[in-house]
């Protein structure tokens, strides 16, 4: 499952602000099997790394069953950049938030974000932005305008 390690850190950064920017405009989603709700368009955290390393979200993601969850969990295992990005949000996280176990199953961690922690998903770009900034530099991120 883990990804390739061949995504440069400048274009994990991007997708971490692309990310942060998608969970902001559509919200962020924590429930049920499927990685998006077909109501609302919220994704959680592993969609929105699919669909800012490849540009595209397929169906599946929205489909609330078990099959078609594994099944879209298998697109983002197979999209190296995806898995990169996401195993290095969750090296992230393991640093800055180690009370939870965040490596041994990325996909499933950070789909989970807010329920493992107990935190306010409105709180979820901000920790994006301050990922993509830690990518590239060792200071925190400015807050979003």
């Amino acid at each position: 499952m883990p990804g390739t390690d061949t995504t440069p850190p400048a274009y994990i950064a991007d997708y971490a602000l692309e990310m942060a920017a998608d969970i902001e405009r559509f919200g962020l989603w924590t429930s049920g099997p499927n990685f998006i709700d077909p109501a609302s368009e919220r994704l959680d955290v592993p969609a929105a790394a699919y669909k800012a390393t490849t540009g595209a979200l397929p169906f599946i993601f929205a489909i609330p069953d078990h099959d078609a969850a594994d099944v879209a969990r298998s697109y983002i295992e197979d999209a190296p950049a995806a898995m990169d990005t996401l195993g290095a949000l969750a090296a992230y996280m393991a640093t800055v938030r180690p009370d939870a176990d965040w490596t041994d199953d990325p996909i499933d961690r950070l789909a989970n974000w807010p329920h493992l922690l107990g935190v306010d998903p409105a709180g979820i770009p901000q920790t994006l932005r301050d990922f993509a900034h830690s990518v590239t530099t060792a200071a925190p991120a400015p807050a979003a305008a």
